[in-house]
């Protein structure tokens, strides 16, 4: 964990300024269209001044922003991969077991206890964030982070013996976008934006 808090404290380093040339590829590349503006979770970075806008609330974010631009940053510098449409573990992703406890407990448990109880409101969620029906579980979307990378939340309803349980999945190629640390900030932030959003549907 101490490893981890540090990595944290290095974000710092994540600047608009340190990271403008680099996102500045992005436009037209990996998934993003031509523009000067990013959108991905409806959420925008402005090109032009590292601006992020909630595009839900239409308001700026409010959450620190300098990991978003270090995870796109690493999202940059990948090489274009197809997808395997395989649901993979986030453990599978080299160096997953690492970070396992920090991806489950901000990407899967906010919404296994928030969301999973109430399936009808997660559908929705993901629907606002122009997910996709996926085969797996009692009820599951697969949503794009990023352009080219897609997380499967996957919902079982629970029972007299058994609560709601939740569950993200990766796809195969995962590991050819970003590495284990970024798909944890990731998929903590889609959570978020997830939960953000099914509060004011």
């Amino acid at each position: 964990m101490t490893f981890y808090m540090n990595k944290i404290k290095s974000f710092d380093l994540w600047t608009w300024g340190n990271c403008k040339e680099t996102l500045l590829t992005l436009p037209g590349r990996l998934g993003f269209p031509k523009g000067d503006k990013l959108r991905f979770l409806d959420l925008e970075v402005d090109l032009k001044d590292g601006s992020i806008t909630d595009l839900t609330l239409q308001q700026p974010f409010d959450p620190k922003i300098e990991y978003i631009f270090f995870l796109l940053n690493q999202y940059a510098k990948a090489k274009e991969t197809p997808l395997t449409n395989d649901y993979i573990s986030y453990k599978s992703v080299p160096g997953g077991r690492v970070y396992n406890s920090v991806f489950e407990g901000r990407a899967v448990k906010p919404i296994e206890k928030q969301l999973a109880p109430v399936p009808n409101r997660f559908e929705a969620a993901a629907q606002r964030l122009n997910g996709s029906p996926a085969s797996i579980g009692d009820l599951a979307y697969t949503i794009l982070a990023l352009p080219r990378v897609p997380y499967t939340y996957a919902l079982w309803k629970g029972d007299d013996e058994f609560p709601a349980r939740a569950k993200v999945f990766l796809d195969g190629s995962a590991g050819e976008y970003l590495d284990a640390e970024a798909h944890a900030h990731l998929a903590s932030l889609a959570s978020y934006r997830l939960l953000a959003i099914e509060k004011i549907l």
